[in-house]
């Protein structure tokens, strides 16, 4: 029960961890104080004594405690690393749209000037291999979205089931295939779908969408190029490890990591693609949480 937080500070080589059992959807309003202040919260100088364990107050409690090791990725919903010494700041949390993702990055750089602020795409796992760890005793691996032998999660014209609509489909796919043309394909799925299909399955995908408009800005979007094999990636959600795991079903394919950034798809598709009206502080961003 929570929304829970870890939080890293570094500072003149020492490095100290909190945890929280309600912060992880204040990440990116907690940050928004700045350098000084943040870490002041985040690093109290005398930490609160935390009420008794297994109680109601303790399921309340809204403090920040230290401890000596980051959660797993399936209980870590939010972390921020705040690290002086290197002037980076790496955070993640949840995000109800496109638009609140870009706004809180454009925020958090405008709260710490100077400082590299980058997004956490693969969550906890990012900032264990952030401090130098190995993220993989931290991964509790989700069970697969579909069936292994299953079709690629991907709908086109003729698959799209008539009462579904635009804003259930979380994720795009273009595809360039080898002679030039490109075609285009919803889902339902979150990204960490890619692992668990494989490019013949998605080399067998029927007509796609030749163009296509979406209502909403989309979560996340594949593009693939079939003649290169190369496959690029953008999200606001957390990937889970899905790009360290793709070799054994897309051998060949080398992959991309676009963050958070839209505008690649958009121009990889040449105009095929339209979505609504980018967020505005988009325009001054010229990554966008790498």
């Amino acid at each position: 029960m929570g929304s829970r937080a870890n939080y890293v500070v570094i500072e003149r080589g020492e490095t100290s961890m909190g945890w929280s059992r309600w912060g992880g959807q204040r990440i990116v309003a907690d940050l928004m104080a700045g350098p000084e202040a943040a870490t002041a919260a985040l690093r109290p100088s005398e930490p609160p004594e935390p009420p008794p364990p297994n109680t109601a107050e303790a399921l309340r409690w809204t403090g920040i405690m230290p401890v000596d090791e980051l959660m797993t990725d399936v209980y870590c919903e939010g972390a921020a690393v705040i690290d002086h010494d290197r002037r980076v700041l790496l955070a993640f949390q949840w995000s109800d749209d496109y638009e609140t993702f870009v706004n809180g990055l454009a925020g958090l750089a405008e709260a710490w000037p100077g400082w590299h602020v980058r997004w956490a795409f693969d969550g906890v796992l990012d900032v264990a291999a952030y401090l130098g760890q190995d993220p993989d005793p931290l991964r509790e691996a989700p069970d697969p979205p579909m069936p292994p032998d299953g079709p690629a999660p991907f709908d086109g014209p003729d698959d799209r089931p008539e009462d579904w609509l635009d804003h259930w489909y979380q994720g795009t796919l273009s595809v360039r295939r080898p002679d030039g043309s490109l075609e285009l394909y919803l889902t339902a799925d979150n990204p960490t779908a890619i692992a668990y299909t494989t490019a013949e399955r998605v080399e067998a995908l029927g007509p796609g969408y030749t163009s296509l408009e979406r209502s909403e800005l989309p979560r996340w979007g594949l593009h693939l190029d079939q003649a290169t094999r190369a496959g690029a990636l953008w999200c606001i959600d957390r990937l889970e490890g899905t790009l360290h795991d793709l070799s054994p079903n897309w051998p060949g394919w080398t992959w991309t990591l676009w963050g958070g950034d839209v505008r690649r798809q958009l121009d990889a598709c040449g105009g095929a693609l339209r979505v609504p009206p980018l967020p505005a502080r988009l325009r001054h961003m010229q990554a966008v949480g790498l």
